[in-house]
């Protein structure tokens, strides 16, 4: 009897893991909709129930089952509005403002304990630059691109980086970073990171969408269409550009030859520029973007941990902290790397 109930109990915990991973891939890497991925939850259940197998028997790996329910049961509308990381642009914004403000809330509290003397003008300077150049680095800028407006976010993305820049060195004028005017404790700028996550999660997802997306879904003439074509190949979709531009070039060449408008023959430009980009070409993209990311992230605490050695002034722990954060991304880019092998 004990024997039986510990099996069950296994079986059971079992259950819930390849259910628990098969929601967090729905959800986190795919976008489905909660109501889907409610049912389908439901529907894994009451299987496993009636057949008493293990649900990795019934429907498979939980990675490969939750791109089957992506493709297979998801709208082609909600569908064409993930990128090839399977966010769409709201999505990008929200969890980018609340990890651009996690990383704001740690540069604060290290700042506060490093035992540099600021001013408050210098202080918040400072706060206010990076919170500008990590809102538009964490969530403007990815929000952009998902929703195919590249140019757009390369222009934010350069303003954000002379605001920031300009933040730096007025702080590190001898006027203003030994003045005393008012009291601004490095630990108050902890209070930039908090509002920069409130932000994120208090603007909803159709706001935000509206936002960065303002004409999705619209009809478009010709020539608009074939130019939001190309941005969705190239930004949204991730395509490289001479690959995009082939592909308007054919759709062009297509409907001169058949004297028909682009809206009419070749239908919504958001789900004919996904349905060029579907299959496993998507995966491979994905899997490159963030091996990409991952070694600019090493690359960039490479040089932190350089610096903070070259500076006799600078406490231990800030070289630390650095040379354990290269060592994570470094382990996260070989693990990428042998999964890009793999495909």
């Amino acid at each position: 009897m004990t024997k039986t109930a510990a099996s069950a109990r296994s079986g059971h915990s079992g259950r819930d893991a390849w259910a628990n991973k098969l929601e967090l891939e729905l959800v986190l890497v795919h976008s489905v909709p909660h109501e889907l991925v409610n049912r389908v939850l439901k529907e894994v259940a009451e299987a496993v129930t009636e057949t008493g197998q293990p649900a990795e028997e019934l429907f498979g790996p939980a990675e490969e089952y939750a791109a089957v329910v992506a493709t297979e049961r998801v709208d082609a509308r909600h569908r064409s509005a993930l990128d090839f990381e399977g966010r769409t642009p709201a999505t990008h914004f929200r969890q980018g403002m609340v990890a651009g403000g996690i990383a704001v809330l740690v540069m604060a509290v290290m700042g506060t304990f490093s035992g540099e003397e600021l001013s408050g003008a210098s202080a918040l300077l400072l706060a206010l630059s990076t919170s500008v150049f990590v809102a538009v680095g964490f969530a403007v800028f990815p929000a952009l691109r998902a929703a195919g407006r590249t140019r757009t976010a390369w222009l934010y993305g350069a303003g954000a980086g002379v605001i920031t820049a300009a933040g730096i060195c007025l702080a590190a004028f001898p006027a203003i970073r030994h003045a005393h005017s008012f009291p601004f404790p490095p630990f108050a700028a902890a209070g930039c990171g908090v509002l920069l996550g409130a932000l994120g999660l208090a603007i909803p997802a159709r706001v935000v969408n509206r936002w960065f997306s303002p004409f999705e879904g619209h009809r478009l003439d010709d020539e608009q269409w074939l130019r939001r074509l190309g941005k969705l190949l190239y930004g949204r979709h991730g395509l490289p550009l001479r690959t995009a531009q082939q592909h308007v070039a054919e759709a062009r060449e297509h409907l001169a030859a058949t004297g028909r408008g682009a809206q009419q023959e070749l239908g919504q430009v958001e789900i004919y520029a996904m349905n060029l980009t579907d299959g496993p070409g998507r995966d491979v993209q994905r899997l490159r973007h963030h091996f990409l990311g991952t070694l600019s992230a090493m690359a960039v605490f490479a040089v932190l941990f350089t610096l903070t050695l070259m500076d006799s002034d600078s406490g231990g722990t800030a070289s630390w902290v650095h040379a354990v954060l290269f060592v994570c991304s470094s382990a996260s880019a070989v693990a990428l790397f042998r999964k890009m092998r793999a495909r």
